[in-house]
């Protein structure tokens, strides 16, 4: 189970809102789309509510339908508009500074949606902005995924004096056409990667934002913390799921130390996660199991350094659980997917 994968996942109702505008701009009826989803404009009025995330893939399912582009996530992010996404997207414009704005944006993330993780990781060049969305082999998920990084590129450029991209990433296969995406992004462009991203210069992550507000943001910071709050609280298999993926990076876990974090003991700790369906141990061996194989989709680190990232004591140790998971040495995995990412997309389209 992933930090997002729930029944109960939703999206804030502004940013149906923004979607059902820009679907409009695009020439669709807006009650139309509304009848065929099951959604009645009252519950659209406050633009703090929430939708069910089904309903929402649901719309993005349609649109990706009856918009007659060659990427309807593509014409969709050209209209959506920062201020129907309510608090958060004025948050981010009101940041002193790009790296500000970025870390209000992974607190918060939550208000705008939970039908996907937002992440950055960064190094001394790159800022790389990941979004990991939720039932990412699903059609509806390449038009919701390059709608958000459309209107995430609209919406940085004009706040920043330098802003460009070093690279954008896609999950999906290289199309035939990718004028657009290169009109777009304006950078490299890698598809079948092992995420959705977008990769910024180190040098931008001080930038000064051009509609800085402080004051402003201090106040839509204390109205954002209390939508959070009224947010159902994530399970338990979730926050460990999250507290495993920090601890990770720095070696093998410890089970003691996760349950004081989360103030528990470790008995009661199991008990609740068996609760829940799960147990400690399943959800590290799935967390491991996740990461490694997107760090070996990714292509860029050798198998030895990958078992030190997953806190393996020794490589053969995550060799054997890896060929017992999927009854393949890491290479073995490494090499079947680039071989099927070579026959879907030879080209990065740059």
């Amino acid at each position: 189970m992933s930090l997002i994968d729930s029944p109960h996942a939703s999206v804030g109702a502004s940013v149906t809102q923004a979607v059902l505008h820009a679907a409009q701009r695009l020439g669709l009826e807006r009650g139309a789309l509304l009848a065929a989803i099951g959604l009645e404009e009252s519950q659209l009025a406050d633009p703090d509510a929430r939708v069910p995330f089904a309903i929402q893939e649901r719309l993005w399912e349609l649109l990706g339908e009856r918009i007659d582009h060659p990427e309807p996530g593509l014409a969709l992010g050209q209209h959506l508009a920062p201020g129907p996404f309510s608090v958060l997207g004025y948050l981010l414009q009101s940041s002193p500074t790009l790296s500000e704005a970025l870390a209000a944006g992974l607190r918060y993330q939550r208000l705008v949606g939970e039908g996907g993780e937002l992440c950055l990781e960064e190094d001394a060049e790159a800022l790389r902005l990941i979004y990991r969305p939720l039932h990412p082999g699903r059609p509806a998920t390449r038009t919701r995924v390059l709608a958000l990084m459309s209107f995430w590129v609209r919406m940085m450029a004009p706040l920043l004096d330098d802003f460009r991209l070093l690279r954008a990433e896609f999950g999906h296969p290289a199309p035939a056409e990718q004028a657009a995406y290169r009109e777009l992004f304006a950078c490299e462009l890698r598809f079948c990667a092992a995420d959705y991203a977008l990769v910024l210069p180190a040098a931008l992550r001080d930038a000064s934002l051009i509609q800085a507000n402080p004051p402003l943001q201090q106040l839509l910071r204390q109205h954002a913390e209390a939508l959070l709050a009224r947010l159902p609280s994530e399970s338990l298999v979730a926050r460990v799921v999250t507290l495993l993926g920090a601890q990770l990076a720095h070696g093998e876990p410890n089970r003691a130390e996760l349950a004081r974090t989360l103030h528990l003991s470790e008995r009661t700790l199991q008990r609740r996660l068996a609760e829940e369906g799960s147990s400690y141990q399943q959800l590290l061996n799935d967390t491991r199991r996740q990461l490694a194989e997107r760090h070996l989709r990714d292509g860029r680190l050798p198998a030895a350094e990958i078992a030190v990232l997953l806190g393996y004591s020794e490589p053969s140790v995550f060799f054997r659980a890896f060929r017992h998971w999927t009854g393949l040495t890491p290479g073995e995995y490494r090499a079947r997917y680039a071989a099927q990412a070579g026959r879907a997309a030879p080209t990065d389209g740059s």
